[in-house]
């Protein structure tokens, strides 16, 4: 069975600031065995059963008063706002190469839609799409064999727009933006808490050939950086 010697979650709105390159000598049968566990390990429902909601009373308690501009204060129904998450999509998942010699990290990016509604306003959509990261390292046991190890799971979303479908006041269009940064904060940490359970589940099951592959795929990459 493989072992996990540790699983750290880190959750937000992270920059990718790393030059990280797609790592070469990766098959596509790889990748594609990737991203089919992880579609068998349910990432994707998974996505749609997260509860937002406590976040969101929250988010939105600071901008009911650029609601009440719209006419209709809502200070007192906040609890009203809904989100939903549908049509999530999984991207093809890829390995990237790290600074670290024992080091690689699996990138999963997603993409899904988030309805959201308001009293006040007619439902509108904001489009999204996200990248996981986990950092995949190299270690010896006590017996002098190499395991894997799982370090940080990051929830990074590069892309986020909203899509009203009509035109909007000055007022409106500034209750979208607020509304727009809210919902970036709420999914990188709802989500991200969420989700990482999931690919951390999904890597401690993960078929013995493609930890076979991974492991070979990390050493290959600690001798290419020896060598440059």
């Amino acid at each position: 069975m493989l072992n996990i010697s540790g699983l750290f979650i880190l959750c937000g709105l992270l920059a990718s600031s790393s030059a990280q390159e797609v790592l070469p000598g990766v098959s596509s049968q790889l990748l594609n065995d990737l991203t089919q566990g992880l579609l068998r390990a349910d990432f994707l429902p998974s996505l749609q059963t997260i509860g937002l909601q406590k976040s969101l009373s929250s988010a939105f308690d600071g901008i009911s008063g650029l609601l009440g501009f719209l006419g209709t204060p809502i200070t007192n129904e906040i609890g009203t706002v809904r989100i939903q998450v549908k049509n999530p999509q999984l991207l093809q998942v890829s390995i990237e190469s790290t600074p670290q010699r024992n080091e690689v990290t699996v990138r999963i990016p997603f993409t899904s839609e988030l309805i959201v509604q308001l009293l006040t306003m007619k439902p509108f959509t904001a489009n999204m799409q996200s990248d996981i990261k986990v950092q995949i390292r190299l270690e010896k046991n006590l017996g002098g064999r190499y395991e894997l190890a799982f370090g940080n799971c990051r929830l990074l979303p590069e892309a986020m727009w909203v899509q009203t479908g009509v035109p909007l006041a000055p007022a409106a269009k500034l209750v979208v933006e607020n509304i727009e940064r809210n919902l970036k904060n709420i999914v990188a940490h709802d989500l991200g808490r969420k989700v990482c359970p999931v690919i951390n589940k999904w890597l401690y099951n993960m078929d013995q050939h493609v930890v076979k592959e991974l492991i070979d795929l990390v050493l290959l990459q600690e001798k290419y950086q020896v060598t440059i």
